[in-house]
């Protein structure tokens, strides 16, 4: 009996001495995704590429507890929104899907603090959505040939070689995955495009799942790096 009680006793110690981080530690400034967050934490707010949960969802990047950068909005409705986010808000370029009657009813083009501007002011390019990498840029090299030709770079060098289970997909054109070119080919713009991949991380001591979703407007050649 008193082997039973040393042995409760010490399962007992060794589970308080497991550190606990309750939710109030960081928190998410808008109270409909602020039931649960997993992401880094700054001054006891969210920071960083994140998940928020509540009546709501959120994934993306976060600021002072509130979306910020780039991310996906959905409401409880079923209504989204991707797209680019200022202090809270939609702000930048973003697409808005909303099921009315049974079908879906798309919003793209410009936002300014949570209002659609209009669809007259489209930017060269937009980040969409990106999950497990640090950054990601466009750059058009050119007007003729047009295709997006995909760069992938860690510490600031060329890391193709390490990355698995590569999937593109894009609205128009044909993927090209060879030695000399990794992308997209006779495209036609607007293009949206998504590439997913797994990558080993800096330590190589886990594996990044890196998902990217980009929308390029403007005819040209383009190459977009991808920093994980």
């Amino acid at each position: 009996m008193q082997t039973k009680v040393l042995v409760i006793a010490v399962c007992l110690f060794s589970f308080l001495r497991v550190p606990v981080h309750p939710q109030s530690a960081c928190k998410v400034l808008i109270p409909k995704i602020g039931d649960f967050y997993t992401g880094p934490c700054k001054n006891g707010l969210a920071d960083g590429p994140g998940e928020a949960f509540g009546v709501d969802q959120y994934t993306g990047d976060f600021r002072k507890g509130l979306p910020h950068g780039v991310g996906t909005y959905i409401w409880h409705t079923g209504d989204r929104y991707e797209g680019s986010w200022e202090k809270g808000l939609r702000s930048g370029y973003g697409i808005f899907t909303m099921n009315y009657l049974g079908r879906d009813s798309v919003l793209a083009g410009v936002w300014k603090k949570d209002r659609f501007i209009g669809k007259d002011i489209v930017p060269d390019y937009a980040i969409l959505y990106r999950q497990g990498v640090g950054r990601v840029t466009c750059m058009k090299m050119g007007k003729t040939p047009t295709y997006i030709k995909l760069k992938f770079t860690r510490s600031g060098e060329a890391s193709s070689g390490v990355i698995t289970e590569l999937l593109l997909t894009g609205s128009s054109g044909s993927e090209s995955i060879t030695d000399t070119m990794i992308g997209f080919e006779h495209i036609e713009f607007p293009f949206e495009g998504r590439v997913t991949f797994s990558a080993p991380n800096a330590f190589y001591s886990a594996i990044l799942s890196c998902d990217i979703r980009f929308v390029i407007n403007k005819p040209g050649a383009w190459t977009v790096t991808i920093y994980y």
